[in-house]
């Protein structure tokens, strides 16, 4: 939503308010007569609507409205009817409202309209904050028209990469950040380095730039300045063997640079194992059985040990932290009970005790081709054709 602030009463009916209200009941707009209606039913529906589409910043539900319908043209409107029981009960039941949404509260933000006038209602926009949204009952809903429908899987599936596209530019940021705080720590050099190319290189350049031009002048002016040129000559040698040992220096700098690398590749995987401790005690602290209790023996021995200088080695962890982390994402509500964490630990303790990447993927291609053929060289979507394109990929 816009993080702009913005008025959240108005004393009188807003314009956009009043534009929602002629409108009518849509996709975008729901009205409901008192705050009793609000559900997370309708809460969630709103805020997939909103996911389904990444044009769309909100949704707009006018809570203390009632629909009328023109008796003449048939068309449906909204007409404020007020808030019985007061602006502060429904505000504060709508954001209880919002709270029970899953699998985390949608986002709300809450105006009130009217409040001087004899019927103040509440203009609600609705939006996601990590879709798809579901009730307590586990309905992934969303609007269509003025009704609610389930959601479709092409939707679901939609929503799902849309929703991992914007974890994984987090993690970019996040990535991009780190990064820069390790180079930072040679920032000085780099200063440095700057300030010897200027020094060492921009300035003996023009100055053999200039000693050039004189050189050439003397030849011109005449015989007797021949010992001039001469002598510019040698200059312009020295200047020239000058710059080449610093450049030869400079290339020294840039390898100790490229070397540092290896140790920004440790501090990435000292950081993702504070992840996963981090994550594997928020969905575990509430635990106090022999059995939680040997899991942090078990996941602590792994990250406690220290980390690799080999750069293709943690190269290797990350990877395995990585998908380990990407795995509890994909669990229900984005978290890793007892037993997950015990197979997964199981799992990584096996890799670390012999790293290896893993093996391609063959299926059988003779039988396939065999079983049908035609089908294997026509369709793309075939296991022989879609092995063909990992070939093409080199």
């Amino acid at each position: 939503m816009d993080p702009v602030a913005r008025p959240t009463r108005h004393q009188r009916m807003s314009v956009d308010a009043q534009h929602m209200l002629a409108l009518g009941e849509s996709g975008r707009y729901e009205f409901k007569r008192d705050a009793e209606a609000v559900s997370p039913k309708v809460l969630a529906a709103l805020a997939n609507w909103v996911a389904l589409d990444p044009t769309r910043e909100v949704a707009h539900l006018l809570v203390g409205v009632d629909e009328v319908e023109d008796a003449k043209t048939g068309l449906v409107y909204g007409v404020p009817c007020g808030l019985p029981k007061g602006l502060d009960r429904a505000v504060a039941r709508i954001q209880d409202i919002a709270s029970r949404t899953r699998p985390i509260p949608v986002e709300v933000f809450i105006i009130e309209e009217a409040v001087d006038e004899e019927v103040p209602f509440l203009r609600v926009e609705v939006g996601p904050t990590m879709p798809p949204h579901f009730d307590d009952e586990g309905r992934r809903q969303t609007r269509q028209g003025r009704s609610t429908r389930a959601l479709t899987d092409d939707e679901l599936l939609r929503i799902y990469l849309d929703r991992e596209a914007g974890s994984f530019a987090a993690r970019f940021r996040q990535t991009t950040t780190e990064l820069q705080s390790a180079v930072g720590a040679v920032g000085n050099q780099v200063d440095q380095i700057a300030a010897g190319i200027e020094k060492h290189i921009a300035e003996p350049i023009t100055r053999i730039t200039v000693t050039a031009e004189e050189a050439v002048d003397a030849a011109h002016s005449a015989a007797s300045a021949a010992d001039s040129a001469n002598a510019a000559a040698d200059t312009a040698s020295y200047e020239v063997e000058h710059v080449q040992r610093l450049v030869r220096d400079l290339q020294e700098v840039v390898n100790d640079l490229d070397d540092e690398s290896h140790q920004n590749l440790v501090h990435r995987v000292a950081q993702v194992r504070r992840k996963v401790w981090w994550n594997f005690t928020i969905d575990t602290f509430e635990h106090t059985s022999a059995r939680a209790s040997k899991l942090t023996d078990q996941l602590l021995e792994l990250l406690a040990r220290d980390v690799s200088v080999d750069p293709a080695r943690n190269s290797w962890e990350l990877a395995v932290w990585h998908d380990l982390l990407g795995d509890r994402r994909a669990q229900r509500r984005s978290r890793g009970t007892q037993k997950w964490w015990g197979e997964v630990i199981a799992e990584v303790q096996g890799f670390l005790k012999s790293p290896a990447y893993a093996a391609p993927d063959l299926p059988d291609l003779r039988a396939a081709i065999q079983a049908d053929i035609d089908h294997e060289v026509d369709d793309p979507e075939s296991v022989t054709n879609q092995f063909r394109a990992l070939l093409d990929d080199d």
